[in-house]
């Protein structure tokens, strides 16, 4: 089947913007994947596991290709990890506390000239029904928290940054709709965009259509 070992119970899996590497969230043996592909035959190589917070729920690479963070659902923190880049072997940076129940998390690209410098993250928070904001620290990939989270609609279960790094969406499974969020440039705090979209019944993933000028909202 091609397929390789991972942790027990991997929920989420990102490849970091080279191509060169891959990265699985594990859930219950609260850990990070790694693995190197092969640019051939996009067969995977097992390079060593992490130690994540508890639970483990999404996984995200920054796009410097430097960086990997985990949304730990259970001990309520973010993870953060540098990326060896000969090997895209982990090493665990000191987490981040952030509300309750993170099951997602997106960032800004920076802004030019530095296109692909990180900025900002920002991670779902299911049990507190808010959005969480850190800087970036561009030299460690330390995080920073960047003011009070912002209140989204009932459980929010995945959140997405559009191309430009101006707007932040979130669906949210409890109330079955959709928010929106502004992004200021320079603190990248939140700002609510009116009132949140009714979506589908269960909506949980979230993804900018890049056919709709780089703001339509796909939800599924």
């Amino acid at each position: 089947s091609g397929a390789v070992a991972a942790g027990d119970g991997p929920v989420s899996v990102t490849v970091d913007p080279s191509g060169k590497y891959a990265y699985a969230a594990n859930l219950n043996s609260n850990d990070v994947s790694a693995y190197r592909i092969d640019a051939s035959t996009g067969a995977l190589t097992a390079a060593g596991a992490a130690a994540a917070g508890s639970g483990p729920f999404s996984v995200t690479v920054d796009p410097s290709g430097k960086f990997a963070y985990a949304a730990n659902m259970n001990s309520n923190d973010v993870s953060a990890f540098t990326i060896n880049a000969s090997t895209g072997a982990l090493t665990s940076l000191s987490p981040v506390r952030t509300r309750s129940g993170p099951f997602s998390l997106a960032m800004t690209r920076g802004t030019s000239p530095v296109a692909y410098k990180p900025k900002f993250v920002f991670v779902a928070n299911y049990t507190s029904s808010n959005v969480s904001a850190y800087s970036i620290n561009a030299g460690t990939g330390v995080l920073t928290s960047v003011g009070a989270a912002a209140t989204a609609g009932t459980n929010p279960f995945s959140v997405v940054v559009d191309p430009s790094g101006k707007f932040a969406y979130v669906v949210n499974d409890g109330s079955n709709d959709v928010s929106a969020f502004t992004i200021h440039p320079v603190t990248g705090v939140l700002s609510s965009v009116g009132a949140a979209v009714t979506a589908a019944a269960n909506p949980f993933a979230t993804a900018v259509d890049p056919t709709q000028n780089q703001q339509g909202i796909i939800v599924g």
